[in-house]
């Protein structure tokens, strides 16, 4: 899934030194992996990193669920159809991890211009500085 969200031939050696298969984390849509990125420049040290990887099935199971609520919702309760429809929104913005990201790096943003960050908030920094997060990957 990490390899394919490249999307332009590199490998997961070609992105990271290390990357753990095993999971460190789990939840419904995704799970996080520890990784050691690799520098982008030789003055730089790898970073250690966390990679959320989004499970392969969940967008086409979320997909589904949501068409089988809306026509529930056509067919019993009418009046809802605009309730059904914000929910397909919301998690359809919650299956893009490249939404997450943006959000994440405002957060940073608003939280540093009130000087909470990184004083008393830590807000995970995106790195995508060599296109690794996709609509399926998230590197922080």
């Amino acid at each position: 899934i990490v390899e394919d969200g490249l999307g332009d031939g590199r490998t997961l050696s070609d992105v990271f030194l290390e990357f753990e298969e095993r999971p460190i984390g789990a939840a419904s849509i995704a799970q996080a992996h520890r990784a050691v990125l690799r520098p982008n420049r030789p003055d730089e040290p790898p970073e250690r990193v966390i990679v959320k990887v989004q499970y392969p099935e969940v967008s086409r199971l979320f997909q589904a669920d949501l068409a089988n609520l809306e026509l529930a919702t056509r067919l019993f309760a009418p009046e809802n159809i605009e309730v059904a429809k914000a929910l397909r929104k919301r998690h359809e913005n919650e299956l893009d991890f490249r939404k997450e990201a943006r959000n994440l790096e405002e957060c940073a943003r608003h939280m540093r211009e009130f000087g909470m960050e990184p004083e008393r908030v830590r807000i995970p920094r995106v790195r995508n500085e060599t296109g690794i997060c996709s609509e399926n990957v998230l590197v922080m």
